[in-house]
């Protein structure tokens, strides 16, 4: 969890959900069979043994399986009454901050995996961000629609025109 200044109140805070692992580990995993695959077939037109090939396939199913729980796990989201932080690594450590007056406009994206198992991104456009500027988004989380509501309400408290002035 990323550190909190004086005076703020925690919001929210997460990772990534599991669900969001598994479209990794789908895409992957299916590159991880080749091995399997190849061996399969060279094993029909000549006398290949398919040993090696099942034990590399076990190797990279294996390897697919730890970097997707490394990327779950290396990506830590903290929500305040002040600030939006995004925290990713382990070993080289990338934080992207935004005070939440600077954010204009909050999105959701959900694939069809998502969509099935209810997770997804939530998006955020900030005051003065160019395009090709890096994003600011909590990716893979459950329920992105009602994060993004939670969201919504913070900002709508926050903004100048809800204040009665």
């Amino acid at each position: 969890m990323a550190d909190i200044l004086d005076g703020e109140k925690l919001i929210w805070a997460g990772r990534p959900t599991w669900k969001w692992s598994l479209t990794f580990i789908l895409k992957w995993g299916i590159l991880a069979l080749i091995p399997l695959i190849a061996g399969v077939v060279l094993s029909q037109v000549s006398s290949v043994a398919v040993t090696w090939f099942f034990a590399a396939t076990v190797i990279l199913v294996a390897i697919v399986i730890v970097l997707a729980w490394v990327r779950r796990l290396d990506t830590h989201y903290t929500v305040t009454d002040r600030r939006l932080i995004v925290r990713h690594g382990i070993l080289n450590r990338n934080e992207r901050s935004a005070s939440l007056e600077r954010i204009q406009n909050v999105n959701t994206g959900q694939g069809l995996l998502g969509r099935l198992l209810n997770f997804g991104d939530v998006e955020f456009d900030t005051a003065g961000s160019e395009v090709g500027d890096a994003e600011l988004a909590l990716r893979g989380v459950n329920d992105p629609h009602q994060v993004r509501d939670d969201l919504d309400r913070i900002l709508i408290g926050r903004s100048p025109s809800s204040s009665g002035v």
